[in-house]
């Protein structure tokens, strides 16, 4: 199942049952969620009962969040480890291939060039919402390409 859609949601309760979920001990974090929470273990079912969530609920999910880390401390599993391990495998999966190269190469480029254009261009030919919107665009695009090649920290978690 994918649990990518409410893997962020879940994070911010519980960071290690969010992490889990788009891994391989995904099932066993969604069975801890759902039994918490009186539901199926699919993602439609879990993200509709954290809405509806109550403040008893979320607490047992705080609870469940600490028993779950304990239980693959006993079982010797590193969650965060096998999502960087993740990480590492989609880098070496592209190593050898020029599309993301290119894509990432072409984004960059981009990037600079409309900086440049709308910097030597006069300012009152320009509509301010619609640079703010494409630098907003182009920057989050080359924000990914940084982090995929050079990584990204998780901080706070």
């Amino acid at each position: 199942m994918k649990f990518d859609a409410i893997k962020s949601l879940v994070g911010d309760l519980a960071p290690t049952i969010g992490a889990a979920l788009g891994g391989p001990v995904g099932g066993a974090a969604a069975g801890m969620l759902a039994n918490v929470l009186g539901c199926e273990p699919t993602p439609q079912k879990i993200e509709k009962a954290l809405q509806t969530a109550t403040p008893e609920q979320l607490a047992e999910i705080k609870k469940a969040e600490l028993d779950f880390e304990v239980r693959m401390k006993e079982l010797e599993v590193d969650v965060f480890a096998l999502e960087t391990k993740d990480t590492q495998h989609a880098r070496e999966s592209f190593k050898e291939d020029w599309t993301a190269r290119a894509i990432a190469l072409l984004s960059v480029l981009l990037f600079g060039f409309y900086i440049l254009l709308v910097t030597i261009m006069p300012a009152d030919e320009n509509d301010l919402n619609v640079v703010n919107l494409v630098l907003g665009y182009l920057g989050g695009i080359v924000s990914s390409v940084v982090s995929f090649y050079f990584g990204a920290s998780k901080s706070g978690k």
